[in-house]
């Protein structure tokens, strides 16, 4: 049987993706759900189950999905087989239960060994193919050239990240939020470092005008991030009266409702920003050091990025000798609030 033919047998289709990486890699990863229901489900994208490795706490963002059906999550990723009880219950869910098809997401070889005993028809990745992964064109494109080893063009045309949650009304009426609101994600995975060694950080001060001149206007304003980033978000306080916090409140569900209901959402390059582009609201990212064309949110068809840049020739420096080099991250501090004002009106999102 051909891997690209609808199955005919009497279960559905059975797939396993293994992705355990971050929140944007996995906002990335989503970008396999749609073509994989094409491919091997009929019209309405049924008769195919696909389960998912994810790495822990992580694999809450499929919570709600109904796509998925059941999420892996690994504490560790890395750990060796022996001692790895997620890697184990794969192995021993295919046993009873073998699937159709098997796609390691994943370039290194850290489930090499759990993919050679995972019972499986068809197997995609590694160990069996190598997959070179270019520097210099977006992590969605990069997956692509996975997909596409035994995916056709009818299949590729779903090919974007593409997330679900809590319905967005049920996410209104339980936090209280009006009908026209704007996200505000300060925060990012570097939260525990000094605000001045965090690269990806827009400064507190440019936060603290922003969310100021932002409470002023006839949007809500929400500002949403961690349970464990309380430290982190006392460096913004005093808060305005009127603004929405929801830190540490949504769970991921509740987050990508949230994100789908918002008018925009201004970020750093950060998780909330990948899922932002996931549901088509308009996101404002605000990116220094880091190569937007590489890890910025995958613009789409149906999605609307706007890269907040002060477009220095340095940039991006990430990982290289003029990143060490920098005293200071002039490209984010170079972005001011105006910057992110002037665009929020000049896209009619703030009315000036």
């Amino acid at each position: 049987m051909s891997i690209l033919e609808k199955h005919s047998q009497n279960h559905p289709t059975r797939i396993l993706v293994i992705r355990a990486g971050a929140l944007g890699d996995t906002a990335y990863a989503s970008s396999i759900i749609e073509p994989l229901r094409y491919a091997y489900g009929n019209k309405e994208g049924e008769n195919v189950v696909i389960d998912w490795v994810a790495k822990a706490g992580i694999g809450k963002i499929f919570a709600e999905d109904s796509r998925i059906r059941h999420v892996f999550e690994l504490k560790s990723r890395r750990s060796p087989l022996i001692a790895n009880k997620g890697k184990r219950q794969i192995i021993k869910q295919a046993f009873h239960e073998p699937y159709d098809l098997i796609v390691n997401l994943e370039l290194g070889s850290i489930f090499d060994t759990t993919l050679r005993l995972t019972r499986a028809h068809k197997k995609i990745g590694s160990p069996f193919q190598h997959f070179t992964e270019p520097k210099e064109t977006h992590a969605v494109e990069n997956l692509h050239i996975i997909y596409r080893s035994f995916l056709n063009d009818d299949a590729m045309q779903y090919a974007f990240p593409k997330l679900q949650g809590t319905d967005v009304t049920t996410v209104k009426e339980k936090f209280g939020l009006k009908d026209n609101y704007l996200v505000l994600v300060p925060s990012n995975s570097h939260y525990k470092s000094a605000p001045e060694s965090n690269f990806r950080a827009w400064p507190i001060p440019h936060w603290q005008q922003l969310i100021a001149k932002l409470c002023k206007s006839d949007l809500q304003v929400v500002i949403i991030g961690g349970r464990n980033e309380a430290d982190f978000f006392q460096l913004l306080e005093p808060l305005p009266e009127n603004i929405c916090n929801l830190v540490g409140k949504t769970n991921f569900p509740e987050l990508i409702g949230l994100i789908s209901g918002a008018k925009a959402v201004i970020s750093t390059d950060t998780g909330p920003a990948h899922i932002a582009g996931a549901v088509n609201t308009p996101v404002y990212a605000i990116i220094g050091p880091t190569n937007f064309k590489r890890t910025g949110p995958y613009p789409t068809p149906d999605n609307e990025i706007h890269i907040l840049s002060a477009n220095l020739p340095c940039s991006p420096c990430y990982h290289t000798q003029r990143f060490e080099q920098c005293e200071k991250n002039r490209c984010m501090y170079e972005v001011t609030p105006e910057h992110v004002i002037n665009a929020l009106q000049k896209n009619n999102v703030l009315i000036n």
